[in-house]
C-alpha cells in the first residue's frame, strides 16, 4: 500500500560539505555490502517496534522503504548520491525526520533515539566508521567554491598521496605508481583510455555531481589498478526545472610571459652552452569557455533529464621551432583547439523499488593550425604561410545503461551495460610522401654545408582509420544476512583498437657526430672507417619506423565481499577478487594470457569510542593490472624500427639528404623489427603472470570537536611482479648450447616476460616452424627482480563547513624507491606501456635502483573557502611538492661494451656517465613546485542567480622546472648538448573570469 503521507518536495539547495548526519552518538553502523558507485544510509531506532523508515530523495521525490531488524538497525544500500529526507514511520504517521546527504562510496548515519523531535537537519561532523577505503569525496559545491583547474586531473590533485606526472607524458600518479596504473569510472562505467591507460573520457565539468578519489584500500569490486581509482557521478534532473549558463575568459593580457629555454651548461659544447634554444617571449594564449545546462522532470516523480553542453576554445600563437632547427619556415604556429562536449542523463523511477539510468557522453577535441616562418635573428615571425598539419583530434562517445532493483529489504541487484568508441581523425596540408624528415642539430652539422628540412610534417602520422572501442557488462548482487553484508559480482570488458603510425615522409635522416671517430656505431663499424666526413666523426642514420595493428583484449573479473559487523564497534571487510586478462593480436589469437589472478582484500574499522568520533582503520590487499592494447603494436604486430648508418661527403641543399654515402652498418634493428609478422606464440612467456602489487595501510581519524577533524595514515606498497619486454638472446643461445639445440638461424625479437622470475618460452629456434620449449630460470635470464616500494605518512586536519567556512590541509611524507617506475619511463619520456627500455638487457639495470621519477618527498596541500558575507566568498588552493629526482643516463662503459654487447646498441640508455656508475636519482633533485591559487566570488543580492568570479592560478608565477633531459651522451664519447635541458615547466600565472547565471523555475 502507498504511504498516505507521501508528498513531493521541491529541489533542495542545501548540501552538507562532507556528509555526516548523526543526531546522537553511541550508535554503530550495521553490516552492509557497500558499493563505491553509490552511497549508503544506515542507522538505529531506539524503540523500533512497529516502525519503518522511508527515505525520500529531496530533489526527485524518489522513495524507498526499509524495516529495522530485531536489534533496531536498518540500512539502505545503493542510494543515489544526494540529499535525503529520512522519516521514521509508526502506524502510518511520521514520528520523526532527519535530513542527510549520501556521498559516493561512503556511509552516512541517520539514527533515531528516544528524544522527541519532529524535523532535524543534522550538521554535526562525525567520522564515517562504516568505511575502510582510503580516499576523499569532492562535491560540485566544493569544486565551484575552490580555485581548481576544470579537469579531472585538477580534482585528483586535491586528494592526498597524488602528484602530477611528468609533463613529458602527462597523467597523474597515485601513491608513487605510474600514470598508466589508474582506473576511471563515470556512473559506474569504466572510461579509462584503453590504448595506453593514461587518462580517460572527459565529461562536461559542470555535469559532475561528486568525485571520489581513492588512493588505495578499495574493496574487491574495483580492480585493474595498482595506482588509484577516480569514481565520478554526474548530476541528474530533479522535480524542479532549472537552467543555467557559464561563460569564462582567460585573457592573454593577464597571463604572465612564459620563460625562454636555453641550452644547458654542459662544459663540453662551447658552441651552444648557455645560448638561447627556444624563444617563448612572443607566445600568446586566449581561452574562452562556455557551458549551458538544463534539468528537470519530464514526468514528475518519475522521469528526469539533465543535459549539459560545453565548449572550450583555446587560441594560442607560439614559436614551434628551436633556434637550431634546420627548418624555420614553419617555426611560428597559430593554433585553435576546441573541445565540444555534452552529457545527457535520464533517470526513470519505474517505482519505489526499480530504477533505470541512462547516460550519454560526447567528448571531442578539434585542433586546427596555420604555420608561418620565424626568424631567430630578430625574433620575429614572418607572414609567409607554410604547409603542415591543419587538423587533428579525437572523438569519444560513451553510452551507459544502469538498472537498480531493491527486490527486498535484504536483496539489491544492479546491472550495467555500456560501450564507448573513440576515433582519431587527422588531416594534413601540403604533405608529400617520400620526402624524408631531416634532424641535424648544430653540433652535428659539417661547417660550410647547408642542411634543410623540406618535410613540413614532423614525427609520425597515425593510421587513417585509428579507433578504440570497449563494451562492458556488469552484474552486482547485495544481500544482508544478520551481521553480514554480502556482495558479489561479475564484469567483462571487450576492448579493441585499430592504431599505429609511421614516420611522415617514409623515413628520417638523423645527422650525428661522434667525438671519437673510431668508436663504432650500433651493429656496424666506426665513422672513420667510412671515409668522407666520417674521419671527423660525422655520420648519418637513415631511420625507418612504422607500427600498425588491430589488437583486442578481454578483461573479466568476479568478486565476493563480506562486510561483517563483528561487534557493535568493529567492522571487518573481507573480499576476494579473481581476474582474467587475455591480449590478442590483429587476427584474434591470444599472445598473452593470465588466468586466476586472485586478489584478497581485508579491511577493518574500529569505532573506538562508540560515538563515531574516533576511528582506527587498517586494510591490506593485492591489486592486479592489465596491459593495454598498445602493447600489441610492437610485440604482436609487424613493426619496423631500422637504423642504417652511413658516412657522407655532402648534403643536398634542397632536400637535406646526404650525398656520397658509404655504408658503415647493414640495416640494423636492435629489437629484430624488420617488418616481419610475429608469431603470437613466441612473443610472450607461456607462464606469464600479471602485474600485481601488495598494499598495507594503517590509520585513524578523530573528530576533536564538531568543528575540527584530524587524521593520519601510514601506507606501504610494494610491486611484486611486472610484465616488460626483454630483448636479450644470449640466455637463449646459452640454453640451446647446453641442450645441443641448433639456434644459429634464430633471431630473437623482444618478448614479454616477468623480470626476475623464471620464464618458459616457446621459440622457433630452428627457423623451421617447429616450436621448442625453452625453460629459463631467473638466474639464466640474469635480470633482477622488479622493485618498487612506496612508503608514506599522510596527515590531515579539516574544518567542515561550519560558521561560513571550510578548510583542509594535507601533508604527505613519502618515498618511492626501486628499479622500475611502472609501465612507463617518464624520466626519458617513454610511454611505451610494458615495453620500455627497462629490463631489455641486464646491463641496462645496473644502477637502476634508486629514487623513482614519481618520488616527491614532501607534498603539502591546503584548500578552503570562506563566506565573508551572503554576497562575497573567497577561496584558496595551495599545492607544494618537492621536486622529482634527476638521473644521468649515458652510454655503456667501454669495459662492458665488448663482443658486440647488444646493450651498447641502445646508445645512452644505461645508468653510467663518464664510464662510471651513476645510480638512478643521483644527479640531483628538481626544484620545489609551489602553486598558489586564489579566487573571489560575488553573488549579488540584487540579481538573484548571478555569480561573478575571478580565479588567479600560480599567483606567484613560479614557472618551476618540472622535467629535464637526462640523456648524457649523443654518440660515442660525446656529451649531449641537451643534457639537463629544461623539458617542462609549471604553467605561468593566469587569471580566469567567470560569470554564471542559474534560474530555478
Amino acid at each position: 500500500m502507498k504511504n498516505p503521507i507521501r508528498m513531493t518536495l521541491v529541489a533542495h539547495a542545501l548540501a552538507l560539505a562532507f556528509g555526516g548526519a548523526l543526531l546522537s552518538g553511541g550508535i554503530t553502523a550495521p553490516a552492509y555490502a557497500q558499493s563505491n558507485a553509490t552511497g549508503i544510509i544506515f542507522g538505529q531506532i531506539a524503540n523500533h517496534n512497529g516502525t519503518s523508515v522511508v527515505l525520500e530523495n529531496i530533489a526527485t521525490g524518489a522513495r524507498r522503504t526499509v524495516h529495522p531488524d530485531a536489534n533496531g538497525r536498518y540500512q539502505a544500500t545503493s542510494m543515489q548520491p544526494g540529499s535525503y529526507k529520512v522519516m521514521l514511520m509508526r502506524n502510518g504517521e511520521i514520528e520523526r525526520t532527519l535530513e542527510v546527504e549520501a556521498l559516493i562510496g561512503q556511509g552516512v548515519e541517520a539514527s533515531f533515539d528516544a528524544v522527541q523531535a519532529v524535523t532535524v537537519s543534522s550538521r554535526r561532523r562525525t567520522i564515517d566508521v562504516s568505511n575502510t577505503n582510503n580516499g576523499a569525496v569532492f562535491t560540485a559545491r566544493e569544486l565551484e567554491a575552490l580555485p581548481v583547474a576544470q579537469s579531472i586531473s585538477g580534482i585528483i590533485q586535491l586528494a592526498p598521496a597524488t602528484t602530477r606526472g611528468s609533463p613529458r607524458i602527462g597523467g597523474d600518479s597515485f601513491g608513487g605508481a605510474g600514470v598508466s596504473e589508474n582506473s576511471y569510472y563515470i556512473n559506474g562505467f569504466p572510461v579509462t583510455n584503453v590504448y595506453k591507460q593514461i587518462g580517460s573520457t572527459t565529461l562536461p565539468f559542470f555535469a559532475i555531481a561528486q568525485a571520489q578519489i581513492l588512493q588505495g584500500g578499495y574493496s574487491a569490486e574495483f580492480g585493474r589498478s595498482t595506482g588509484g581509482v577516480v569514481n565520478i557521478t554526474t548530476k541528474s534532473g530533479t522535480n524542479r526545472w532549472e537552467a543555467g549558463a557559464v561563460l569564462q575568459y582567460t585573457p592573454n593580457k593577464l597571463r604572465a610571459k612564459p620563460e625562454d629555454t636555453y641550452y644547458p651548461q654542459t662544459g663540453a659544447n662551447p658552441a651552444t652552452d648557455g645560448k638561447l634554444l627556444t624563444y617563448r617571449g612572443a607566445n600568446s594564449a586566449n581561452d574562452v569557455f562556455g557551458s549551458a545546462y538544463v534539468g528537470g522532470p519530464l514526468i514528475k516523480d518519475k522521469l528526469f533529464v539533465f543535459a549539459n553542453v560545453e565548449q572550450d576554445r583555446f587560441n594560442t600563437a607560439y614559436i614551434s621551432k628551436d633556434s637550431d632547427s634546420t627548418n624555420k619556415t614553419n617555426g611560428w604556429t597559430e593554433r585553435e583547439s576546441r573541445t565540444p562536449r555534452y552529457l545527457v542523463k535520464l533517470d526513470y523511477n519505474i517505482n519505489d523499488d526499480h530504477r533505470l539510468e541512462f547516460t550519454q557522453i560526447h567528448d571531442e577535441t578539434k585542433k586546427t593550425q596555420q604555420n608561418y616562418g620565424f626568424s631567430y635573428t630578430d625574433l620575429q615571425r614572418t607572414n609567409v604561410r607554410a604547409d603542415g598539419v591543419t587538423g587533428d583530434g579525437a572523438i569519444t562517445n560513451d553510452s551507459i545503461l544502469k538498472y537498480t532493483g531493491f527486490l527486498t529489504d535484504r536483496l539489491t541487484v544492479t546491472a550495467l551495460a555500456g560501450r564507448f568508441k573513440s576515433t582519431y581523425p587527422q588531416s594534413t596540408e601540403g604533405y608529400v610522401p617520400g620526402i624524408f624528415q631531416v634532424s641535424a642539430p648544430a653540433r652535428a652539422q659539417v661547417p660550410g654545408l647547408i642542411y634543410s628540412n623540406p618535410q613540413t610534417i614532423g614525427g609520425t602520422m597515425q593510421v587513417a582509420n585509428a579507433e578504440d572501442k570497449q563494451s562492458t557488462l556488469r552484474l552486482d548482487v547485495e544481500y544482508k544476512l544478520g551481521d553480514h553484508g554480502l556482495r558479489a559480482g561479475i564484469d567483462h570488458n571487450n576492448v579493441s583498437s585499430i592504431n599505429g603510425s609511421s614516420l611522415a615522409g617514409g623515413g628520417s635522416w638523423i645527422y650525428s657526430r661522434s667525438a671519437n671517430p673510431n668508436a663504432t656505431v650500433p651493429g656496424g663499424r666506426s665513422p672513420a672507417s667510412g671515409g668522407g666526413y666520417g674521419t671527423q666523426g660525422y655520420y648519418v642514420d637513415e631511420y625507418h619506423q612504422s607500427d600498425a595493428a588491430s589488437p583486442k583484449t578481454d578483461q573479466s573479473a568476479q568478486y565476493v565481499q563480506d562486510r561483517w559487523q563483528v561487534t557493535d564497534r568493529i567492522l571487518l571487510d573481507l573480499g576476494l577478487r579473481n581476474e582474467q586478462f587475455t591480449n590478442k593480436n590483429s587476427f584474434g589469437v591470444a599472445y598473452a594470457e593470465q588466468r586466476h589472478m586472485l586478489a584478497p582484500r581485508v579491511g577493518a574499522a574500529w569505532d573506538a569510542r562508540g560515538d563515531s568520533s574516533l576511528k582506527l582503520f587498517a586494510n591490506a590487499g593485492r591489486y592486479h593490472l592489465q596491459i593495454p592494447t598498445s602493447v600489441a603494436l610492437r610485440l604482436a604486430g609487424n613493426p619496423v624500427h631500422i637504423d642504417h648508418y652511413f658516412t657522407y661527403t655532402g648534403v643536398d641543399a634542397k632536400t637535406g639528404a646526404p650525398t656520397g654515402l658509404t655504408e658503415i652498418s647493414p640495416p640494423f634493428s636492435a629489437g629484430n623489427e624488420y617488418g616481419q609478422a610475429k608469431d603470437p606464440h613466441q612473443v610472450a612467456a607461456s607462464n606469464l603472470g600479471a602485474t600485481y602489487q601488495d598494499e598495507l595501510a594503517l590509520g585513524f581519524e578523530a573528530a576533536l570537536t564538531p568543528a575540527y577533524t584530524v587524521g593520519a595514515k601510514f601506507t606501504y606498497r610494494t610491486l611484486r611482479n611486472t610484465i616488460e619486454d626483454w630483448c636479450d638472446q644470449r640466455p637463449v643461445d646459452a640454453w640451446a648450447k647446453r641442450n645441443k639445440v641448433d639456434a644459429s638461424r634464430y633471431n630473437m625479437p623482444c618478448l614479454l616476460i616477468n623480470p626476475g622470475q623464471g620464464n618458459t618460452l616457446e621459440l622457433d629456434l630452428g627457423a623451421n616452424g617447429k616450436l621448442v620449449t625453452v625453460p629459463l630460470s631467473a638466474e639464466d635470464i640474469g635480470l633482477p627482480k622488479v622493485q618498487r616500494i612506496y612508503t608514506a605518512l599522510d596527515i590531515f586536519a579539516e574544518h567542515p563547513l561550519r560558521n561560513g567556512w571550510y578548510g583542509k590541509i594535507n601533508y604527505t611524507l613519502s618515498r618511492s624507491r626501486g628499479n622500475m617506475e611502472g609501465q612507463v619511463a617518464s624520466d626519458i619520456g617513454q610511454a611505451d606501456i610494458a615495453a620500455t627500455t627497462a629490463f631489455d638487457y641486464p646491463e641496462l639495470m645496473d644502477g637502476a635502483n634508486g629514487l623513482l621519477p614519481n618520488n616527491h618527498t614532501h607534498v603539502l596541500k591546503a584548500y578552503g573557502y570562506y563566506q565573508l558575507t551572503p554576497e562575497w566568498r573567497v577561496g584558496t588552493n595551495i599545492n607544494i611538492a618537492t621536486g622529482a629526482p634527476k638521473s644521468c643516463i649515458g652510454n655503456l662503459p667501454k669495459a662492458l661494451n665488448v663482443n658486440n654487447n647488444p646493450a651498447g646498441w641502445y646508445g645512452a640508455a644505461t645508468f653510467y656517465c663518464d664510464e662510471k656508475l651513476a645510480p638512478r636519482g643521483s644527479a640531483g633533485t628538481l626544484p620545489t613546485d609551489m602553486r598558489l591559487a586564489l579566487n573571489a566570488t560575488y553573488m549579488p543580492a540584487w540579481f538573484k542567480g548571478l555569480t561573478l568570479k575571478a580565479d588567479v592560478f600560480n599567483l606567484l608565477n613560479r614557472q618551476t622546472v618540472l622535467a629535464t633531459q637526462p640523456v648524457y651522451n649523443s654518440g660515442a664519447d660525446t656529451i649531449n648538448p641537451y643534457y639537463n635541458q629544461v623539458l617542462g615547466r609549471a604553467p605561468e600565472r593566469q587569471v580566469r573570469f567567470s560569470a554564471e547565471y542559474n534560474h530555478k523555475f
